[in-house]
């Protein structure tokens, strides 16, 4: 597994767990397991994150999101940069870990924990830490929105290692 640049953000890659497609800026089709789920969750989230371009945030949006759709476009509306605007590099991942702390990956639900050990929260002496639900659906991962902010962790410990940059 890596780490790949995704619109909007960074996410992890698998030959064996996913995405298996692309249509578009948006990637699809993860293996129905804890790793694919976990994959799932670092491809759709960044794809509705004010760093996504508004068309692929309204796409992804209405094909793999589940929730309230509508409290999401409201809370992506009001804070989308500039199409040009890039990412801050003390935001970019070198390493995302994943857990789950609830549900089953071979299930219909599972809530997934991702850290994040970016040069910011390393800084301030930890990782960065969403907690991701997603739902299986007609074949693949949907993620739950509004999606959590994003708070600080200690550590990776208990975590698994989705992938570093290559």
């Amino acid at each position: 597994m890596v780490l790949v640049a995704v619109p909007g953000g960074t996410a992890a890659s698998s030959p064996r767990h996913g995405p298996f497609g692309q249509d578009g800026e948006r990637a699809f089709g993860f293996s129905h397991d804890e790793v694919g789920a976990a994959i799932a969750a670092t491809h759709i989230g960044p794809r509705i994150s004010p760093g996504a371009e508004a068309a692929l945030v309204e796409a992804t949006l209405s094909a793999q999101c589940w929730g309230d759709v509508a409290a999401a476009r409201e809370r992506i509306a009001t804070t989308l940069p500039v199409p040009d605007q890039r990412a801050r590099a003390d935001l970019t991942p070198v390493a995302i870990f994943f857990r789950v702390i609830a549900g089953d990956g071979r299930g219909d639900h599972v809530v997934v924990s991702l850290l994040a050990h970016t040069p910011q929260a390393r800084d301030r002496g930890g990782v960065s830490r969403v907690d991701a639900t997603l739902r299986w659906e007609d074949g693949d991962w949907r993620l739950r929105v509004p999606v959590p902010r994003a708070s600080p962790h200690p550590d990776t410990a208990g975590y698994a290692l989705l992938g570093p940059t290559s």
